[in-house]
């Protein structure tokens, strides 16, 4: 026996007995916290809270415990120190259990001492022991899986290296100490045999295992470099950059767990989240949020999150069209709904924006965000204007006060706002006598249509009713009324209506001038002719409701400077469409809003609402109408806000899930590959993400660790269509998988062909890998789902394997099947075998995004990649024929 297999030995058999020693102490440890103890009364003379707090300890307490139970530790790390001292760390994943065999020490991965795990035999660190620094230095490592097998701990998919040997994979760690060593009588076919099962468990360099499950692999432990950006500080502002297969979302999924952990957070971040309580404690564990561009992803993202012990409801892992649809109609007054006067419809397919607006989307947003905020201004300034050269000596009073507050153009402030607190109640009261005159007189006319027709509110209403489809601008909405929770149908609804057209009348003819014939308004004009009141009455109502509009607006200028952004919008597409920017001339209704005009709206009331809450905090007072608005910016934030593949969503999509980190910390942490990005809006460079967040912090982890040498090799050549460079990326250097060559099947045209195509190298792979693998099928769009999973599935009957189509990426199925996916929805995921079908097609469809798809398809191969063409390559990868076989 060598000396490295004596080392090897020494540190399996140690490693097996500590499974054994931790996994029973904790077990111990649950056992005892079952038994039976002395309960607090939850009742007025006991504190509920510390009750509650204890129990949710002890709960965490017992997750902690059972999985120590069946995962004892996931790497074991001998160094030595300064003086020449030996010491052995067991690394687990989740906290430690205390345990009475002083001669080994168990850390959690997520503590100092476990970035241990991620370093190199030979590498230093610094240690703090009884609060002095120590320098030691990893001699050796093992990391493996630990399960139990017929009764007995076992470490599978190890890997150890010491000072002279390694790194080496071992399948076993049971199967090599149990390894039969022939005698000296043994015959040679003995030694032969032997010496073949031998190798077969131990072999040299890293040995990736076949994929077999449709999952986010289970990786943990980080490599060095992906460790040392886990565990960069709390309010790090960071976005990471790496090819498919470096780690990218199993670096974020770790980090999360860790900085939620409160006890490895530095004391400084502690009382940055108020994380001194208890309570606050459990309140911080779900102050996170994370975006993902599809379900599918965010589905497996969600079990990833499970493994590490972070419960990861559906409101904490969203798709941002999931939780914009949210925001803009349940939080923000944006879409349509009962809770708002909007008029807006959200529609996927809307045809407002003209060619190339998406692709300009930040020049798009600032032109609209600048233009919005001098309208407002302008508007406010106007007002106070306006009531300064009232006749009323109050109103001329107030009017003046207002214009000194608000200043000269170019000084806008959100102070501004701050300093109309003193005379906000003289205000108030000023609408509210006016507004009590002005109803009395509206009614006094509704009162005379009743008593003349006691059917008039509902002849009204239902001519209302049929109106449903026609709209006013903005110009001609109601200025008085907040419309929130207001009646939509009945004779309320309808008397609403009708005093809120009086309104709109009076004011035109205060004004000198007409409702538009053709609006909302006007028709409803037309409807009441002769049913309303005179015009001097209107002209004398409409003098009075023009100075309540005036000083309505300082009654609560937050909220027109917050939630009259939509209304804002609506003119400015109105103006720029006229100018032939941004927006199509014509082929949409006024209520129509594409969902990434929806984002630029989101964006400028969230960024607004965000500095109110910053610098305007003196206005956060339950007496002050604009609580409301900071509150609700407030309820939005998260400690943490986390993106996957954040290179698929727009610098504004990005910019808004930026908004949500709260301000205390701004703590955000996005992945992504410039090369993978599959949507015509998403972020193309590192200059549009310093838009995003000008500080932000630019990582890149370049060791991948997905794919077999050939595939990595095609995958750099596709990259390398776009211009982009890959040279940073490479596989790790003990890499042992060489791998196969992609296959590729040409004039392949129809059904039948291309499902027996396809089973015919299913075949093939079950075959070589001796049990079937997990397999994707990409095909080039939801139609073509079904019919390649039935025709495929047909394919391979004889062979007992199934075939599950994934419409809309969202059916999983069980294991052992092939599943047929659109493209689209495999972002992030991994197969040891994929099949793109209809490669030509796809170069047809989409020519600008094609190299991107063909890309990201081929990298979620590790190992069997496979194309079709009805025809031919297409000629942006004909070059790259030569790469290809015919047949594994």
């Amino acid at each position: 026996m060598s000396e490295h297999e004596a080392q090897i030995e020494a540190v399996a058999n140690e490693s097996l007995k500590s499974f054994a020693m931790i996994s029973g102490t904790a077990r111990d440890h649950l056992e005892a916290a079952r038994a039976p103890s002395i309960q607090i009364a939850d009742n007025s003379w006991t504190n509920p809270n510390a009750d509650q707090n204890r129990r949710r300890i002890d709960q965490e307490n017992a997750e902690t415990h059972r999985l120590l139970i069946e995962e004892p530790a996931i790497a074991r790390v001998r160094v030595t120190d300064e003086d020449g001292a030996t010491t052995d760390y067991y690394i687990c994943r989740t906290s430690p259990v205390p345990l009475t065999n002083k001669g080994i020490k168990l850390a959690s991965y997520r503590s100092p001492v476990g970035r241990l795990a991620s370093l190199p035999v030979g590498s230093d660190h610094t240690l703090f022991r009884d609060g002095r620094p120590v320098t030691v230095e990893v001699v050796e490592f093992a990391r493996f899986q630990p399960r139990v097998v017929d009764g007995q701990w076992d470490a599978h998919n190890a890997v150890v290296a010491g000072g002279d040997y390694g790194p080496l994979s071992i399948e076993s760690f049971r199967r090599w100490l149990e390894r039969i060593l022939p005698d000296v009588d043994a015959s040679v076919l003995d030694a032969l045999l032997e010496e073949e099962n031998a190798a077969a468990i131990i072999r040299a360099g890293l040995h990736r295992s076949v994929i077999t499950r449709m999952d986010l692999r289970d990786q943990p432990l980080l490599d060095q470099y992906q460790d040392e950006i886990f565990r960069l500080p709390l309010n790090s502002r960071l976005l990471l950059l790496g090819a498919p297969g470096t780690g990218k979302t199993t670096t974020l999924i770790k980090r999360l767990g860790q900085k939620l952990d409160t006890a490895f957070l530095e004391e400084d971040e502690r009382r940055a989240i108020g994380a001194t309580s208890p309570s606050r404690e459990n309140d911080y564990a779900r102050d996170w949020i994370m975006f993902t561009p599809t379900e599918l992803l965010k589905l497996y993202v969600k079990e990833a999150f499970n493994r590490e012990e972070i419960p990861a409801p559906d409101d904490r892992i969203s798709t941002w069209s999931d939780y914009r649809e949210e925001l803009a109609r349940n939080t923000f007054p944006i879409l349509r709904s009962t809770s708002n006067s909007s008029s807006y419809v959200l529609k996927d397919n809307a045809l407002t924006l003209r060619p190339g607006s998406q692709d300009d989307a930040i020049a798009w947003f600032e032109d609209f965000d600048q233009w919005q905020r001098a309208a407002f201004w302008d508007e406010m300034r106007s007002s106070a204007t306006a009531l300064s050269e009232q006749a009323a000596p109050d109103v001329a009073q107030v009017g003046a006060r207002l214009s000194s507050a608000i200043g000269p153009q170019g000084s806008e402030s959100t102070q501004v706002f701050v300093s109309f607190l003193p005379i906000a109640e003289d205000i108030r009261a000023m609408v509210e006598a006016r507004k009590a005159a002005t109803d009395t007189e509206l009614k006094k006319s509704l009162n005379l249509q009743v008593n003349r027709d006691r059917g008039f509110l509902d002849s009204f209403g239902a001519f209302i009713e049929g109106l449903s489809d026609v709209t006013d601008d903005a110009d001609d909405q109601d200025e008085d009324e907040e419309e929130t929770n207001q009646p939509r149908v009945g004779r309320a609804a309808a008397m609403n209506h009708y005093l809120r057209v009086l309104r709109t009348q009076a004011r035109a003819r205060a004004r000198r001038r007409n409702v538009p014939k053709a609006s909302r308004t006007g028709r409803i004009i037309d409807w009441l002719a002769g049913r309303m009141p005179a015009d001097p009455d209107l002209q004398r109502i409409g003098e009075s409701l023009v100075v309540q509009s005036a000083l309505r607006w300082f009654v609560n200028p937050v909220r027109r400077y917050v939630d009259g952004v939509p209304q804002r919008y609506r003119r400015f597409r109105r103006i720029r469409q006229a100018e032939g920017l941004w927006f199509a001339p014509d082929g949409h209704a006024v209520t129509d809003l594409h969902p990434l005009e929806a984002d630029l709206i989101l964006l400028a009331m969230m960024r607004s609402s965000d500095e109110l809450v910053r610098r305007a905090r003196r206005l956060d007072t339950p007496e002050n109408p604009a609580q409301r608005i900071l509150t609700r910016m407030s309820d939005l934030y998260r400690t943490q806000v986390l993106v996957d593949e954040a290179t698929d969503f727009s610098p504004i999509q990005l910019a808004c899930m930026s908004m949500l980190a709260r301000p205390v910390s701004r703590s955000f942490f996005a992945c992504g590959d410039f090369n993978q990005r599959v949507t015509a809006w998403g972020t193309r460079s590192l200059e549009q993400m310093k838009w995003v967040l000008p500080d932000i912090d630019n990582r890149s982890v370049s060791i991948a660790y997905r794919q077999s040498k050939k595939l990595h090799a095609l995958a750099r050549q596709l990259v390398a269509l776009g211009g982009d460079n890959a040279a940073e990326v490479a596989l790790s250097d003990f890499a042992d998988n060489e791998g196969v060559s992609p296959v590729l099947g040409t004039g392949i045209v129809d059904l039948v062909d291309t499902s027996r195509w396809l089973a015919d190298r299913i075949i093939e792979i079950e075959e070589a890998v001796r049990e079937l693998p997990s397999i994707a099928v990409l095909v080039n769009s939801e139609a073509d789902v079904r019919p390649i999973a039935d025709a495929l599935g047909e394919a391979l009957l004889d062979n007992n394997i199934r075939v599950i189509p994934c419409p809309d990426g969202q059916v999983r199925g069980r294991e052992g099947a092939v599943r047929v996916f659109n493209v689209e929805h495999i972002k992030g995921l991994e197969f040891e075998a994929v099949f793109f079908v209809g490669v030509d097609t796809l170069a047809a469809n989409l020519p600008e995004l094609f190299d991107k798809y063909l890309y990201v398809g081929a990298t979620r191969a590790a190992s069997y990649l496979g194309l079709t063409c009805a025809q031919f390559l297409p000629d942006r990868v004909r070059h790259l024929e030569p790469l290809f076989e015919q047949k594994w």
